[in-house]
């Protein structure tokens, strides 16, 4: 063996530096522990343990087949400890693997380790290296944002089963459900809480049901589709395509009764009105999933208790009736009676009450959240009268009162972050404002004390809404008291504010329903103010052709 050649100049190469800049194919000063490159971009600094210019010779088919296989099969095996997330191959390597492996060649161990020894194994890093090379070559179309996401490793441990058990997945799925764990997800909470439901309850039930593994990959498209500001993007649309059909099998099946557990269901109509929200949808798409999954809840809760554990069974309360809630105001009172809360769902949730309970998505207002349905009932009462009067009748008086009083006694639990504190303050002026509006104060009095109450609460919810960053988390479920605030604004400098701020939430979150919050009221806006107000959203909605919820 001719003695080994030492080189005067070090020569600075992608093929001995670390993983990171291997992958990005980036060259790698070597310095260590953690070395330039990774230094300035943040990233994860990881080492192979064996030098691959002095690794042994071996061939690839030295590796069993299964190895073969569990490596060509992941997109996010970021170091050598994380061995249960193999990467799938190249093209090139497919067709290799499939003329040299055999069906029964694709054992793992129950932890997902890779069943062939240390040995061979050590052998072959640089080979992985290149096959990881190798395939994010070939996501070319990643946008630089989703491809530095898979890079450095940020969904870490939370994929819960391995993605060599995620058969006709393609790159892109894989790269869509990373922008779900490290964005969507995010986007669509509103932070209150440390753990974050949409990664913690959904995500691993996700894991075990293709239907909604397909939904929150839809999501998550239509998510990063709104980003890009690209109404016509194609993987968007065909992940969003074959959501819907999936979804309109798993409800056969259960009609059919092969389905006993509406959970999954469930899940996944509440996924699709949130999928709608993300996407912006204008065609009222998602009161059609509403009304699936009022009758599906119903039946879940009907089931013990013990069926499904307490916190995702609260969670899915949670979920429906703030989606429910919100979406009331959609609703014309003048012509339909119509409720997505029912007594018994509504019981449900006041059962939470006693726990204090603080949400994603309710956040600590949960309590006025579910006296939207009773202001309705009030206002659509009132508003189906043949003749109107000025003066409202002693009933009404008597409940305008009592929920009054109730409103005015809210406070937020002192608990809570600043944010989202404030974020209460906001709604509770906006349930004032939608309270006081019911009577039809707000058109028939235009002097009158209604119309005072309506401009003091406006006046407040604006100064709280300046108030609160746009970007903080907790504006991901503002939109209903924006709107609300938003439909009694008069002044050209108020509606600038708020033209502003939803211009900025929009951009930040990426969520297309904000983007249609102001989109509708643009249209309020220059209307008289006699149509104007929130008991009208649902009119300018029919006129403009923008049928939203606000969840």
């Amino acid at each position: 063996m001719p003695p080994e050649r030492h080189r005067t100049t070090p020569i600075v190469r992608v093929r001995t530096g670390c993983w990171s800049c291997r992958r990005r194919k980036k060259k790698c000063d070597e310095v260590r522990p953690i070395c330039g490159g990774c230094k300035r971009n943040d990233l994860g600094c990881e080492w192979p343990t064996v030098i691959p210019g002095r690794r042994n010779s071996g061939a690839p088919n030295d590796l069993s087949h299964a190895d073969l296989e569990t490596r060509r099969s992941s997109p996010f095996k970021i170091i050598e400890e994380i061995d249960s997330a193999p990467i799938p191959g190249s093209p090139a390597s497919s067709r290799r693997q499939s003329s040299t492996s055999s069906p029964s060649s694709g054992g793992r161990s129950p932890g997902g380790d890779s069943i062939v020894d240390s040995t061979s194994r050590a052998q072959d890093q640089n080979q992985i290296a290149d096959r990881r090379n190798s395939y994010m070559s070939s996501t070319s179309n990643i946008d630089n944002h989703d491809a530095t996401l898979i890079s450095i490793g940020s969904v870490g441990n939370v994929v819960p089963r391995t993605m060599s058990m995620l058969p006709g997945y393609d790159p892109d799925s894989y790269t869509l459900i990373s922008h779900y764990l490290s964005t969507t997800a995010d986007c669509m909470a509103n932070g209150t809480t440390p753990v974050n439901p949409f990664l913690v309850q959904i995500v691993p039930l996700a894991f075990t049901s293709d239907l909604l593994l397909q939904l929150v990959i839809a999501q998550s498209a239509a998510h990063r589709a709104f980003r890009r500001r690209d109404e016509s993007d194609a993987i968007a649309q065909s992940h969003y395509t074959k959501a819907i059909q999936l979804f309109r099998s798993g409800v056969t099946e259960f009609i059919d009764g092969k389905e006993p557990n509406p959970l999954m269901l469930l899940v996944g109509a509440l996924l699709m009105c949130f999928t709608e929200t993300t996407k912006g949808d204008m065609t009222g798409t998602v009161f059609d999933h509403l009304t699936a999954a009022n009758s599906l809840l119903i039946k879940l809760l009907a089931q013990s208790d013990r069926a499904v554990p307490r916190e995702l069974k609260d969670f899915v309360i949670e979920y429906y009736v703030y989606t429910a809630s919100v979406s009331m105001i959609s609703i014309d009172a003048r012509l339909s009676g119509q409720l997505f809360l029912n007594f018994d769902l509504e019981q449900r949730a006041r059962e939470l009450l006693t726990m204090q309970y603080v949400g994603n998505l309710c956040g600590c207002w949960l309590e006025l959240l579910l006296l939207i349905p009773v202001i309705f009932d009030l206002g659509r009462q009132w508003m189906m009268e043949e003749t109107h009067t000025v003066i409202p009748t002693a009933d009404d008086i008597a409940m305008f009162a009592s929920i009054q009083a109730q409103i005015l006694r809210w406070t937020p639990f002192p608990s809570v972050d600043p944010e989202v504190y404030l974020a209460g303050l906001i709604f509770q002026q906006a349930m004032l404002i939608y309270l006081y509006t019911s009577l039809g104060g707000y058109k028939y009095t235009q002097e009158g004390m209604y119309r005072g109450l309506i401009q003091t609460a406006v006046t407040e919810a604006m100064s709280y809404l300046d108030e609160l960053p746009a970007n903080a988390r907790i504006n991901s479920g503002m939109c209903w008291p924006i709107a609300v605030i938003g439909s009694c604004l008069e002044t050209i400098e108020q509606q600038g504010r708020l033209r502003t701020r939803l211009a900025a939430m929009a951009s930040h979150f990426g969520i297309g329903n904000m983007h249609r919050t102001l989109q509708l009221l643009e249209a309020i806006w220059h209307l008289p103010t006699a149509d104007t107000g929130p008991w009208n959203i649902c009119r300018s909605m029919q006129q403009k052709e923008i049928w939203i919820s606000f969840a």
